[in-house]
């Protein structure tokens, strides 16, 4: 059985008007209009802004958003340990929220020595009607002319739903040949495309909570900038099938990436069990790996350990000793330690993320 639904257009959520006489003390607004904000402040109301849009020559309120420089970061660190070294961000190039991202991302791409494409598409201008339709047409040749393999980092996961369909219709093997990562980790989207999307979790609680604390340190008198700006860090990257196994040029460190994400969440895998799985020397290995992915096989078997260990934490209720157990610690003090050197993060750190 396969789950449909109609492709999302990607528009913003209708907006609530609120009438001249409103007589409301405070406010958490997501976008507005210059006329807005300025009845807003004849009227003496408290507003705190939860985007990093602005009206061009308008008033500015406090704002309190996601980290965009983080998440361009974040994402090139998760697509550049699939050994990547072609990348591309989709970016709606009518927002700031996407400019940011896209900076952020383009200048660790180029900073590392990565080759870096945009695929340009004003979403937001195109009528809703006849949105799906014109952005199959805007993206098409750009996905076709891509370098392959390439990362592909995605606006948002909206992104993700568009792009997926069309790579199935151009005949483009995802992950393979592009790798996809979106942002907001949105249950919906990410498990309706095929394969399902890797993602971003965007931080929506912890930002409706400072919001809330913002205003009301503005409805008590106190004394905040109006260019005050609070950005909160997004979490870790949800890898799913989006993400999992990229076609690179060394053939023999692709089916040994493949391995170890088979085993790795499973059981602890040594260097020793790789060479002889795929039949090679320590030596040669370690050359390999570094040659196409930048760092030897011991790290990226760390790297994909903690990452199951990090995954149970966040997903499930089991114990410290449990997942030591599972994962083949010595107990939970040796996860604690782990854990901490590979992230520097405490166990508990990441689960209340």
């Amino acid at each position: 059985m396969k789950l449909h639904f109609d492709q999302p257009t990607g528009g913003d959520i209708p907006p609530y008007p609120i009438g001249k006489n409103w007589k409301g003390d405070g406010l958490l607004v997501y976008r507005y209009t210059a006329a807005e904000a300025r009845a807003w402040q004849k009227a003496g109301i408290n507003v705190v802004n939860l985007s990093v849009e602005t009206p061009r020559n308008s008033i500015v309120f406090p704002r309190v958003t996601v980290d965009n420089q983080a998440l361009g970061q974040l994402a090139y660190e998760h697509l550049a340990n699939l050994g990547l070294k072609n990348f591309a961000y989709m970016h709606e190039s009518s927002r700031e929220y996407s400019r940011m991202r896209l900076e952020s991302f383009r200048e660790s791409v180029v900073s590392n020595g990565g080759n870096f494409s945009v695929i340009k598409v004003p979403v937001s201008r195109y009528p809703i009607k006849t949105r799906p339709t014109q952005i199959d047409q805007c993206i098409r040749e750009q996905l076709l002319n891509l370098p392959r393999p390439c990362g592909l980092f995605l606006k948002d996961d909206i992104a993700g739903v568009w792009t997926s369909r069309l790579l199935q219709k151009l005949n483009i093997k995802c992950p393979e040949e592009i790798a996809l990562l979106g942002i907001s980790d949105d249950i919906i989207f990410c498990h309706t495309t095929t394969p399902p999307l890797s993602s971003i979790p965007y931080p929506g609680r912890k930002i409706g909570f400072a919001a809330a604390k913002l205003l009301n340190a503005l409805m008590r008198g106190e004394n905040v900038p109006p260019d005050h700006w609070i950005t909160l860090a997004p979490g870790a990257v949800v890898a799913r099938e989006s993400t999992r196994h990229v076609h690179l040029d060394d053939a023999l460190v692709s089916n040994a990436l493949q391995f170890l994400r088979q085993e790795t969440p499973k059981r602890p895998v040594s260097v020793s069990e790789l060479c002889t799985t795929m039949g090679i020397s320590r030596e040669g290995l370690r050359v390999r790996f570094i040659k196409t992915l930048g760092h030897s096989p011991k790290k990226e078997i760390e790297r994909l350990r903690s990452q199951a260990v990090i995954k149970k934490l966040r997903e499930s209720e089991d114990t410290l000793e449990t997942i030591a157990i599972d994962h083949s610690f010595a107990g939970p003090d040796e996860i604690c330690r782990y854990i901490k050197r590979q992230t520097g993060k405490t166990p508990g750190q990441i689960r209340n993320e």
